[in-house]
């Protein structure tokens, strides 16, 4: 079983600093840079919000940090791609639900965005159908 942080610890990073401090500095704003960096080379893709597809931008585009055990110091898969919309939901759900704080942060995050993902409006297909044959 998991030992439990509170919220506190939880927004610090457990390193003693804020971790609001830490998100208003330049190292996080260029760890954003080296994350985005990385999900290019390693995806060869855009980054996107993995609920809701929209296009992820380093202006915009919001990290969750799947885990806060190296804040500061994050793994590139430490940070997951949202939009404003869903992290702020994300949060909502995770903050507010004792049930979600019984899972580790990684695995209760997952079970969240899966959740959301689900809950998204199925989207019309843009793909267009080949010409009939005769």
């Amino acid at each position: 079983m998991r030992t439990r942080m509170s919220r506190r610890t939880r927004r610090s990073g457990g390193t003693g600093g804020t971790y609001d401090v830490y998100l208003a500095s330049r190292a996080w704003r260029d760890k954003r840079r080296e994350w985005y960096a990385a999900w290019l080379t390693t995806a060869g893709a855009e980054p996107a919000c993995l609920v809701c597809g929209r296009p992820w931008t380093l202006k915009s585009g919001h990290l969750h940090h799947a885990t806060y055990v190296r804040v500061g110091a994050e793994d590139v898969r430490d940070l997951l791609p949202l939009c404003r919309r869903h992290h702020h939901l994300l949060h909502s759900i995770l903050d507010a639900d004792a049930g979600w704080q019984r899972y580790s942060r990684p695995h209760a995050t997952a079970g969240i965005i899966a959740i959301l993902r689900r809950a998204q409006p199925r989207r019309p297909s843009t793909a267009t159908l080949p010409p009939a044959q005769s």
